[in-house]
C-alpha cells in the first residue's frame, strides 16, 4: 500500500477513534476532574481554596466570597482525547505497546494538567491585577501544554511505527 493509502487510513481511525472517545470521555470527565482537583489540593497549601463546578475549577484566597480566578477545567481535555486517539490509531503497534504507550501519554498529560492549574492558581492568587496579562509565559505554557504537549507526546512514543516501511 502507497504510503498516501496508509495515511488516509490513519487519519481515518484517528478521526474515528477521536470521536469515540469523545464521547466516551462525556461520562469519564467528572471523575477526571475529581482527581485533578485532590491531587492539586495535596500540591499546594491550604490558603487557596479550589472548588469544582460543572467544568471550572474556581480559585478562592482565604478571606474571600468572591473567586480569584477560574479554570475552564474541559479545555485541557482535548489534548488528553487526542494522544489516545493518536496512539490507538498508530498502525503496527501491538495492543501491549498500546496500552504502555497510553499509560505513559495519561501519566504525562496529567503532569501537565496538575502544573497547568497549579500555575494559574498562583497567578490567579499573586497581588497584582490583571496578573494573567502580566504573566504572558503561564498563560504560553497552558496553551502548548494543552494543545501542542499531547501531540509532542505521542510523536516521541511512536515515531518509529512510522518510519519503518509496512512488512
Amino acid at each position: 500500500m502507497s504510503l498516501r493509502g496508509r495515511l488516509l487510513i490513519f487519519i481515518g481511525k484517528a478521526i474515528g477513534f477521536l470521536l469515540a472517545g469523545a464521547v466516551i470521555w462525556y461520562f469519564i470527565a467528572p471523575a477526571y476532574n475529581r482527581l485533578l482537583l485532590a491531587t492539586i489540593s495535596v500540591l499546594i497549601p491550604s490558603d487557596p481554596m479550589l472548588v469544582l463546578r460543572q467544568d471550572t475549577i474556581y480559585i478562592y484566597a482565604q478571606a474571600s466570597t468572591q473567586p480569584a480566578g477560574g479554570i475552564y477545567i474541559s479545555a485541557l481535555h482535548y489534548g488528553l482525547i487526542l494522544v489516545i486517539a493518536l496512539i490507538l490509531a498508530t498502525p503496527g503497534m501491538k495492543l501491549l505497546q498500546r496500552l504502555k504507550f497510553t499509560s505513559i501519554a495519561l501519566v504525562a498529560i496529567f503532569a501537565v494538567h496538575l502544573v497547568s492549574v497549579v500555575l494559574f492558581t498562583q497567578t490567579a492568587l499573586s497581588a497584582t491585577t490583571h496578573s494573567m496579562g502580566q504573566n504572558p509565559l503561564i498563560v504560553l505554557f497552558a496553551i502548548i501544554g494543552a494543545d501542542l504537549f499531547p501531540v509532542v507526546v505521542w510523536a516521541g512514543l511512536s515515531y518509529k511505527y512510522f518510519i519503518t516501511k509496512p512488512a
